[in-house]
């Protein structure tokens, strides 16, 4: 857990990026956008399903994480890290070698978007895997395929994804 340290320095004055594990006062309203985003794309869900996974992401593992953006104690956002190997087989670091890193559930409040908070909050959850020896974080994006595209995903495949072209993309992470 001393690697969240790193995250809950203040972004500016009023906004702070913070793991969900330390913020457990938020965990329900995540759930609901989690919850909204895959009904929204698709894809099968209920309110109790992804209560249960994102239950996985207060655990004390490395992934799955979520990252809450937060101003005081208004929620504004959110992003979630996973690997869908590991949640089948927990082997730590050397499977995280083998299994890609998954970048998900990008969620920003309406009002507050448009301000620049999805970088905050894609940034972090980068720079957090990045601590971890990960090389590489992937997502599958259909509308916002230009956004993530700005900020240096490419374009690797297309593929169907709960009836819906979307785009996976990846990013290639380097040491600085």
């Amino acid at each position: 857990m001393c690697l969240w340290r790193f995250f809950m320095a203040s972004i500016n004055t009023d906004i702070q990026i913070k793991p969900l594990v330390l913020t457990p006062e938020f965990f329900a309203q995540v759930a609901a956008w989690h919850h909204h985003e895959c009904e929204r794309q698709g894809l099968k869900s209920t309110l109790a399903l992804r209560q249960q996974r994102l239950q996985l992401h207060i655990q004390p593992d490395e992934i799955p994480q979520t990252l809450v953006a937060v101003a005081g104690q208004q929620l504004l956002g959110c992003v979630s890290l996973v690997s869908y190997r590991l949640l089948a087989h927990n082997d730590g670091a050397a499977a995280r070698q083998l299994a890609p890193v998954w970048l998900t559930n990008l969620f920003v409040q309406e009002t507050s978007r448009e301000q620049g908070l999805g970088t905050l909050l894609v940034n972090a959850a980068v720079s957090y895997v990045s601590t971890l020896d990960v090389k590489e974080v992937w997502l599958s994006a259909a509308e916002f395929t230009p956004f993530y595209q700005k900020r240096g995903w490419e374009i690797v495949r297309h593929a169907r994804l709960g009836g819906r072209q979307v785009n996976i993309m990846r990013l290639k992470i380097t040491s600085d």
